[in-house]
């Protein structure tokens, strides 16, 4: 089975970026979101196995939506924004513009230890 990512950000043209860049590896399967709301309704139906999420969404951001998602999934805050809550629940945090050769090592690493539920 493929590592399953849910990628959310507001901005399309990101979410089209992460997906062209990280969708045709091997054993990886991405769904990308621009809006919380409907990311949040598709990852309670169908839990992923990885999540990044942009910190800066509309209306809320990503600590918040981070928070209203089941603990067992990992989460991955993406953000530009330094001053952001360090009290995240999250395992990893990659900084705008992100290193992608850094963020495609890290995915590789979930694929090859992909956690069993």
């Amino acid at each position: 089975m493929p590592l399953k990512i849910v990628y959310l950000d507001d901005e399309p043209d990101l979410c089209q970026i992460f997906e062209d860049g990280f969708g045709t590896m091997s054993g990886v399967e991405i769904q990308t979101f621009v809006d919380p709301e409907i990311a949040l309704t598709a990852i309670e139906a169908n839990l992923p196995d990885l999540i990044f999420v942009d910190y800066r969404l509309p209306k809320t951001n990503g600590v918040a939506v981070a928070r209203r998602i089941s603990p067992q999934v990992p989460i991955v805050l993406i953000t530009g924004d330094l001053t952001m809550d360090l009290q995240a629940p999250s395992i990893r945090i990659f900084t705008k513009p992100y290193d992608f050769e850094e963020m495609k090592a890290f995915i590789l690493s979930y694929v090859v230890r992909k956690p069993i539920r």
